[in-house]
């Protein structure tokens, strides 16, 4: 069994999880995994509501049945990332409302602060344009 150690999960919502790194790749109990995405482990694969999907060879089990986290993020459609140097995991919103949003033109709400330091929200701009200016220093 590997070390449990704690795993950062950015999604929706931030949360920490207690899992394992093997191989440079986050695994999580079944338990963190419903936690986390929103479908249950079944003996038929992952589930939500009437909806399951066999988990066949896409998803690598751990020593202990832990899961593969991104394995089981693309599964189910969501886009992931991961930085085992910081113990960290960032999963995407699904691909259908990925897609909706694309093909209705409608950027997510989100808060981001100004360079003056006031938080400010897409939303705040309802009915008028907006650009959005990113820089990253890497």
């Amino acid at each position: 069994m590997e070390r449990l150690e704690e795993i950062t999960v950015l999604s929706q919502e931030t949360s920490t999880v207690l899992g394992s790194w093997i191989d440079n790749e986050p695994y999580v109990t079944p338990k963190e995994l419903e936690k986390i995405l929103g479908w249950k482990v079944k003996p038929e694969g992952l589930c939500k509501n009437d909806a399951c999907i066999p988990i066949g060879d896409n998803v690598r089990l751990g020593e202990d049945d832990s899961l593969n986290l991104r394995e089981a993020a693309t599964l189910v459609g969501h886009p992931s990332l991961s930085a085992p140097e910081v113990g960290m995991v960032a999963i995407g919103q699904a691909h259908d409302i990925r897609s909706k949003a694309l093909k209705d033109r409608v950027a997510p709400n989100f808060t981001l602060s100004d360079i003056s330091g006031v938080d400010r929200s897409m939303s705040d701009w309802v009915g008028k344009k907006r650009l959005l200016v990113a820089f990253s220093s890497w």
